[in-house]
């Protein structure tokens, strides 16, 4: 739910306000939601850490940080972000199907 919300921000600022009514996405127009993007990421984070801790123990530390700099990070970097918000929503889509 939090990665919901965090993607629900994302798309507000990025393709609403950006694109739609044409605004500069940056620091300064958008500092409430920069901050609660953070937020969210962090509690995501967080929750990922807490869901994986009893199956990998002290591994969660290295599988988070491959995720995070080797695939999150890299995606983020070179995939514009319209296709970032389509894969976001159907890989969203799909996990809760999956596992709600």
């Amino acid at each position: 739910d939090l990665y919901i919300a965090l993607l629900a921000v994302k798309g507000y600022v990025e393709m609403y306000e950006g694109k739609l009514n044409k605004k500069t996405v940056n620091y300064n127009n958008f500092r409430q939601s920069t901050h609660a993007i953070m937020l969210l990421f962090t509690m995501a984070t967080i929750a990922f850490y807490v869901a994986i801790w009893p199956a990998f123990g002290w591994q969660s530390v290295p599988i988070m940080t491959i995720l995070g700099y080797g695939i999150l990070l890299q995606f983020a970097l070179l995939v514009p972000t319209y296709v970032q918000n389509i894969v976001g929503f159907v890989l969203m889509t799909f996990f809760l199907q999956q596992y709600a």
